[in-house]
Order: structure tokens, then C-alpha cells, then sequence
């Protein structure tokens, strides 16, 4: 009887001791980071952020793949009139049609140059409307060359961890804002893209029907 009791004691104390675990995690869970957690969170963000936009960087480029490839196609259709018969169609309708796809390409080459560019912001804070008393010039590219290399030096020597988490912040704000900039460029460039296609294969049925059926038209 007394091991029963026991172990029912240790089974008690072994719950309560649970249910105190799992309370402590709860709270270590709502309690606000301390720097150095603050620090790594931020610089995850930051890299997280970097990577996003390197992919939205690598769509483009396939994006201009694309579009390179369809300009080649066009222009091949173009040089080869007879073959594709496009010496039967009305030099208007050719025209008008060269045109347009001229157009519509450049537009959209114009959204893509705008989602690959650099942006300014990416370089520096100050120029963000961030307080310049509140920044120690510790992160970006224009605020480091603020400083002589040897003030650069006692910046980050009596820098502190707030400080570098205030301008780490920041910066993957600017990254946020740029990596949004970039993917509403780059859903453009792809909406471009299937609109060439469409109007290239549409272009390319209409010689197939002068070629073929004369008569349907």
C-alpha cells in the first residue's frame, strides 16, 4: 500500500511538474526578445529578404529569356515571308501587326529594366526620412562613407546593441519595400510575356489560314 501511494505521488508530482513546464513555455513564449534574439531575428530577416530578391531577380532574367525568344521567333517570321506566307496577307495588316508587337515588347522590356534595376534606398538610410540623430551610419553602403575610416571605427566602438538592431530593422524595411517593387514589376513583365505569345500565335494562325484556306478568307 505504501509503494501505491507512492507511485501515486510521483504521478502527481510528475503532472504538476508538467503542467509547470508547459506554463514557463507559454511565458518564454510572450516575453519580448532580448537583444542578442533580437539581433539574430532581424539579421534571419535580412537575409531572407536578400533571397527574395535574388529569385525575383532570376524571374526576370528568365522572363527576358522569354521575350528574347519570342522577338527572334517574330523577327524570323518576318525575314521569311515566303515561307510563312506572309507575303499573301495585306502589308497593312503586317505593318499594324509589327507594330503593335514593337510596342507592347518595349513597354514591357520597360517593366523589366524597372524590376532588375538597382534602387537608391538599398544603399543608404538617411536619404528615407529616418531621423539622422537616431542613425549611427552602421549598415548601408552611403552611411558608412559618411564616416572617416577611423570614425567608422569608434561608431561601432561605442555602438549599441539597440543601435544596431534600430538600423538592422530598417534596412529589412527598405528590403521589404524594394522586394514588393520588384515582383510588381515582374508580374507586368510576365503579363507582357503571355500577351506577345497570344498575339504571336494569333498572328501565326491568321498566315496559317492565308497559307492553307485561302478560300476561308
Amino acid at each position: 500500500m505504501e509503494s501505491l501511494s507512492e507511485r501515486e505521488a510521483a504521478g502527481v508530482e510528475s503532472k504538476a511538474e508538467r503542467r509547470l513546464r508547459k506554463e514557463a513555455e507559454r511565458a518564454d513564449e510572450n516575453k519580448p526578445l532580448d537583444p542578442w534574439e533580437r539581433y539574430r531575428a532581424l539579421n534571419d530577416l535580412v537575409d531572407h529578404m536578400l533571397d527574395v530578391i535574388e529569385m525575383a531577380d532570376r524571374r526576370t532574367r528568365f522572363a527576358l529569356l522569354l521575350l528574347g525568344s519570342l522577338n527572334a521567333a517574330n523577327l524570323l517570321i518576318a525575314a521569311s515571308g515566303e515561307s510563312f506566307g506572309v507575303s499573301l496577307v495585306n502589308p497593312t495588316l503586317v505593318r499594324a501587326y509589327v507594330g503593335c508587337y514593337l510596342l507592347i515588347s518595349l513597354f514591357f522590356l520597360v517593366h523589366a529594366v524597372n524590376a532588375l534595376k538597382p534602387r537608391a534606398r538599398q544603399m543608404g538610410l538617411a536619404t528615407e526620412g529616418a531621423p539622422a540623430a537616431a542613425l549611427r551610419g552602421l549598415r548601408l553602403v552611403d552611411d558608412i562613407l559618411k564616416h572617416r575610416s577611423d570614425a567608422f571605427y569608434e561608431v561601432w566602438r561605442t555602438a549599441s546593441a539597440g543601435d544596431v538592431n534600430h538600423e538592422l530593422a530598417l534596412q529589412v524595411h527598405l528590403l521589404a519595400r524594394t522586394t514588393a517593387e520588384k515582383y510588381a514589376a515582374l508580374r507586368k513583365v510576365y503579363a507582357g510575356v503571355m500577351l506577345l505569345l497570344g498575339l504571336t500565335a494569333v498572328f501565326l494562325a491568321f498566315l496559317g489560314i492565308h497559307l492553307f484556306a485561302p478560300s476561308v478568307v
